[in-house]
């Protein structure tokens, strides 16, 4: 009889939880109170509460409760600097919003890249890439305006923008240069991807060349920190 009657407490909180009746960091109602809503006694109630511990829902906290663990996202990871096949199996319900698309005069390291004059303008992009209702990353890319002909929102939010932007332009791409380092969020990062200011971001930067060794494109990406990991394998010598 007592095992039926901390399980049955046991399923409601728990059920609560999960729903999020009871949201991450609450703190869950007193021992007395459970015991007079369920008519149980407090052995019974305690025994429910060191399950959903034991389950890791929910935490207690000598002279102050027991409150519901928050849980933590798991990190997407990011396997061989491959953004869009990692996305596909680890996050398929991602979604990619179109900020900004517009022809601007770069900054001057990006005109030296691609050769440009000061005057000369080039496409600027910015991204916002989703999973469920939580921004993920956020990229800002630039593209000379030789290879923009065939580009058109839709094409910008898709995930596999890079090859099918290639295909319909009628480029050969060779190779992408990539460099990712850690950072603190800025203003605008922050901002963007709803972290608090000076959080850990990975900001990766790639570059992309033609079969001739032409620039074709500088994408900047940053990534939140605690939902990305980046993931290698290297082959060891036998």
């Amino acid at each position: 009889m007592v095992e039926v009657a901390y399980h049955r407490v046991y399923n409601v909180l728990r059920e609560r939880i999960i729903d999020h009746s009871l949201k991450a960091g609450e703190k869950i109602p007193p021992e007395r109170i459970l015991c007079d809503n369920f008519g149980v006694s407090r052995i019974t109630v305690r025994h429910a509460l060191r399950l959903l511990q034991d389950q890791g829902l929910v935490e207690r906290m000598p002279g102050r409760g027991t409150f519901v663990r928050s849980s933590k996202p798991k990190k997407v990871p990011i396997l061989e600097f491959d953004y869009v096949n990692s996305l596909k199996r680890s996050a398929p319900g991602i979604k990619r919003r179109l900020i900004t698309s517009e022809e601007i005069c770069p900054p001057e390291e990006i005109s030296q890249f691609f050769g440009l004059l000061k005057s000369q303008t080039c496409l600027l992009i910015e991204r916002l890439d989703i999973l469920n209702d939580e921004p993920l990353s956020f990229d800002r890319g630039y593209i000379p305006l030789e290879y923009t002909r065939s580009i058109t929102d839709e094409m910008l939010c898709a995930v596999e923008f890079f090859n099918v932007w290639v295909k319909n332009e009628g480029l050969e791409s060779s190779h992408v240069q990539s460099a990712t380092e850690a950072i603190k969020a800025d203003k605008i990062t922050s901002a963007r991807l709803s972290l608090p200011l000076h959080a850990p971001v990975l900001l990766t930067t790639e570059t992309f060349f033609s079969s001739k060794g032409k620039p074709l494109a500088v994408f900047i990406t940053s990534y939140r920190g605690d939902r990305f990991k980046l993931v290698s394998i290297n082959k060891l010598n036998p």
